[in-house]
């Protein structure tokens, strides 16, 4: 009689992250392992979460984050303080030199260094400072670069300085829709220590710039000058927003203050007066400006306004430098940049807008991830067709606030918001994956903006969904059975997703679709998506956590629509959807795009364009049909 094997316990999560996370980057598991990841899941029952979050705050806190290279000044020194190299933005802000030394030495001693610097004027500035094996990840000149590695002791300086380029300050003014006088103001509020002087350097009056400041707050929709500052800031930089515990960790850090300094100093810098920072803190207000006299003493800012500008410049040094692999460069793409206020005046909502302006308007959704920016034979072909294409970034995605709560409705209002601030009448949609939630939501409540309706590939909930044994397949799977694990696995993910990784990720996910497996030989296609996922999700889980959540919490199709035509758009390569009762669609055009995988918008652009434009309903790629669905 043969004994039996004995059976071999299933590593527990913890312990599969352990073993991995020695050997290589924690998330390959999800490329090479799933099956297993799945069993540990189960293996670790309530203990999954927190093995996935301790994991995740093990990684470093960006993975890839995107900069401009116009945000930055940049030079490098000798250990001794000898300027050898500076680029025309380091020697605008510094036209006297600087005396760096100290933190140099401190730099050579210790490591990268990040702290204050006094430029022009008596001007603050947050600024890194590191050897060359460190410095190896900024974009430095030739001229600069060669000087750095000319011996051993040669330190590299970067500068954050957005609010010092005009460049950058026009690129803010035009997401904001400033007029010319709002614009100069703007800019002119960065560094004024007050209204008068701001006034004078935009050539008005007094209540003339009280007008427009007025106009600009109710634009970028703050309350306060503070809190306008960094708003600006953050456009420059197209930086999401922050918690406030992470701008308190960037003071201590950058600015040397202690907790309870920097924690004033971040309710200030966001725009709370004394009181209401008092308040929220739970000292008493003098307490308060006792800590923010403190601050400024430490910075050198000129007053609370400064404060918010040198803290949203330092937020957004820190980050690049805290990065595995920070990204620069200016985006190319076309399209304009627009941030318009929600509905409730307290979040903003970010949207390409690529005209023209008397074009019908389509809004055209994103993916889970992907999506940002059109392609260009896309964007092409939709504008020749008379339609003006419009990217509005769900909740939480990119540069648009995160929801608090109902994803789907808040998704919804934001597009009606973008419909009002842009005073478009009636919007056609072309939704797509799992964009579904909010595109039905828009459409259970706001009917009379609607126009042509179309979903591409829309993504079926729970049991509806096709969740075959493909990559994607199997994670979707895992969610939906783990639904509490949905926030940490976003977050685990985003600061792993390096270009690398992103490219081993589309291969994973891609590669086995004919059609995507051809476009991404392209080098360009994978640059676009790779670029587009990071400005969606780099320096946020928000949007992907929300919108998954959605589908882990049982989200089902509204069955309270208005009774309109849809169109499906399904494409051919892609595990057939056999039934679309789920949709709960009375009135349904179904079309099939022959050869079409996951990225129709790249391989297909014309037949899509088409079906968005009404202007062909049979398009030579597919073919339609209407299907009841129930």
């Amino acid at each position: 009689m043969t004994a039996n094997p004995r059976r071999v316990r299933p590593l527990r999560l913890s312990e599969l992250l352990a073993a991995r996370g020695v050997a290589a980057a924690p998330v390959e598991l999800l490329l090479d392992s799933w099956d297993q990841v799945e069993d540990a899941v189960l293996a670790d029952g309530d203990h999954a979460l927190e093995a996935l979050t301790a994991a995740a705050e093990a990684l470093p806190p960006f993975a890839g984050a995107i900069a401009d290279r116009r945000a930055l000044a940049a030079a490098v020194f000798s250990a001794r303080g000898e300027l050898l190299a500076a680029d025309p933005a380091f020697r605008a802000l510094f036209p006297d030199g600087a005396d760096l030394r100290p933190l140099l030495r401190r730099a050579l001693r210790e490591g990268p260094v990040v702290s204050l610097v006094e430029g022009a004027a008596g001007a603050a500035f947050t600024a890194w400072i590191g050897a060359a094996g460190a410095a190896a990840r900024w974009p430095l000149e030739p001229l600069a670069a060669a000087a750095l590695a000319s011996a051993p002791d040669r330190l590299a300086v970067l500068v954050s300085a957005p609010s010092r380029s005009s460049a950058l300050a026009r690129h803010a003014a035009r997401a904001l829709d400033l007029s010319a006088l709002e614009a100069r103001l703007a800019e002119a509020l960065l560094f004024a220590p007050n209204l008068d002087v701001a006034a004078a350097d935009a050539g008005v009056g007094r209540e003339t710039a009280r007008d427009a400041l007025r106009r600009l707050n109710a634009k970028a929709g703050v309350r306060r000058t503070p809190e306008l500052v960094a708003r600006l800031i953050g456009l420059m930089c197209e930086a999401q927003g922050s918690a406030p515990a992470e701008d308190e960790a960037v003071a201590q850090r950058a600015f040397g203050l202690t907790p309870a300094e920097a924690r004033a100093a971040v309710a200030v810098a966001r725009g709370a007066t004394a009181p209401e920072a008092a308040g929220s803190l739970g000292l008493s207000p003098e307490t308060v400006k006792t800590h923010v006299k403190s601050v400024l003493q430490k910075t050198g800012a000129r007053g609370v306004k400064d404060l918010a500008r040198l803290l949203a410049e330092a937020r957004e040094l820190v980050a690049v430098a805290s990065a595995a692999e920070p990204v620069f460069g200016e985006e190319a793409g076309g399209g304009r940049l627009r941030v318009v206020t929600a509905a409730d005046g307290a979040r903003r909502i970010a949207l390409i807008d690529y005209g023209p302006y008397d074009g019908e308007p389509v809004f055209v959704f994103h993916g889970a991830a992907a999506g940002r920016r059109l392609p260009e034979a896309f964007r092409r072909a939709l504008i020749d067709r008379g339609l003006r294409p419009i990217v509005i970034q769900r909740p939480g995605f990119g540069l648009s606030d995160p929801a608090a709560a109902d994803y789907p409705g808040v998704g919804a209002d934001d597009m009606a918001a973008v419909a009002d601030r842009l005073r478009l009448k009636t919007v056609h949609m072309l939704a797509r994956d799992t964009g579904v939630p909010v595109a039905f939501e828009f459409a259970r409540r706001h009917p009379g903006r609607l126009g042509r309706a179309i979903l591409l590939n829309p993504h079926a909930p729970g049991a509806a969904a096709d969740l075959n044994d493909t990559f994607v397949g199997g994670v979707l799977r895992g969610l939906l059975r783990n639904p509490d694990l949905v926030v940490a696995f976003a977050e685990f993910l985003r600061r792993q997703a390096t270009t690398p990784l992103l490219h081993r990720i589309l291969d994973r996910s891609l590669g086995d679709v004919p059609p995507d497996a051809a476009a991404l030989r392209d080098p360009a296609v994978r640059d676009f998506l790779v670029r587009d996922i990071q400005a969606l999700c780099a320096r946020s889980a928000w949007g992907f956590a929300a919108e998954n959540a959605v589908y882990a919490g049982g989200w089902r199709a509204p069955t309270d629509l208005p009774e309109r035509d849809w169109t499906v758009v399904l494409s051919a390569a892609l595990p057939s959807q056999a039934d679309l009762a789920w949709l709960g669609l009375a009135r349904l055009r179904v079309t099939h795009l022959a050869g079409a995988g996951v990225l129709p918008q790249f391989t297909h652009g014309e037949a899509l364009a088409a079906l968005a434009a009404a202007a062909d309903p049979h398009p030579q790629s597919g073919e339609a049909r209407a299907r009841p669905s129930r």
